[in-house]
């Protein structure tokens, strides 16, 4: 994290505590993505490898009477995964443990990575690492980022050279998994979240906090709205 970044962490904070997901995902999706994942065995293994608030971990453990673990190295959101699964009665089968998931080695039958895999560096890299980590006859949920349209070349130098979603599917099968479903984020997904994202931090109500979220708007409905969308992939080891 640039020291940027770091000046801005209140805000990314605030906006990710108004969040279910801190991703473009309805109910929606989210009940159907804990359908597709219901593991081969009963005591199957889940593993979130940058788990946020640990929302999806919690809902996929509950649904299917699972035990799992989450990492992540923000201590703010690990705080709200514990909180979560404390309400819910599942503080002793879910554990969240804050660290660098990259080098988290342990497999398990049903692995998540949403939003996460730039720690490894691409989508690429991150696919051969998830690889390694999901059990023979497991599930990988792989959430990431695509190119919906073509971007311009300031929303490119923002998100990079993103791939699109059948670039994104043909990355994963090159890292030995098949395809079981892939699928994208919809429109009333990605405004939903932009706005509850902005909320969260208008929430804060200082002078900054406002300005921001005002920049946040104006880049997305200016800029990457329909354009960068978010890619569902559940893959399974070839």
């Amino acid at each position: 994290m640039t020291p940027d970044d770091e000046d801005l962490r209140p805000y990314f904070d605030a906006a990710a505590q108004n969040l279910t997901f801190n991703s473009p995902l309805g109910a929606a999706r989210a009940a159907d993505l804990v359908e597709r994942l219901a593991p081969p065995t009963p005591d199957a293994h889940v593993l979130d490898l940058g788990c946020g608030s640990g929302e999806l971990l919690l809902r996929l453990c509950e649904r299917h009477g699972l035990a799992g673990d989450g990492v992540d190295r923000a201590p703010a959101d690990l705080e709200r995964a514990r909180q979560r699964a404390r309400t819910r009665g599942l503080g002793d089968r879910v554990a969240f443990h804050e660290g660098d998931a990259t080098t988290w080695d342990t497999t398990a039958t049903v692995v998540l990575n949403v939003g996460a895999g730039h720690i490894w560096g691409s989508a690429p890299a991150a696919l051969t690492a998830l690889h390694r980590r999901t059990e023979a006859g497991g599930r990988l949920l792989f959430g990431d980022g695509v190119y919906d349209a073509e971007p311009d070349a300031a929303v490119r130098e923002v998100f990079g050279d993103l791939p699109d979603l059948a670039g994104l599917a043909r990355a994963a099968t090159d890292a030995g998994f098949r395809v079981l479903h892939a699928a994208a984020s919809s429109q009333a997904e990605w405004d939903d979240f932009e706005s509850d994202w902005r909320a969260g931090i208008e929430r804060l109500g200082t002078p900054g906090a406002r300005a921001f979220s005002d920049q946040r708007r104006d880049e997305y409905l200016g800029g990457y709205r329909g354009v960068v969308g978010f890619a569902w992939l559940v893959l399974t080891p070839a």
